[in-house]
């Protein structure tokens, strides 16, 4: 009864998560190869958490719904 909709967690994958995986990304090009990609999932993961995770009440399901 107590959770609201700023307990869950709701992205749009255009607006949220591609500006965030296309500024975690490196490109590379050399002449005669391809265009190399290299990620940081590791700093993504940091990001995620900070935007969609770290702001959340911590909701836990026992016989009753409990949000702290």
């Amino acid at each position: 009864m107590d959770v609201t909709s700023t307990h869950l967690i709701s992205y749009d994958h255009a607006n949220d998560i591609m500006p965030l995986v296309l500024a975690n990304c490196r490109y590379s090009f050399e002449v005669g190869d391809q265009t190399k990609i290299e990620y940081d999932f590791d700093r993504m993961e940091r990001q995620l958490m900070d935007r969609l995770l770290n702001s959340k009440s911590k909701i836990e399901i026992h016989k009753y719904l409990q949000v702290f």
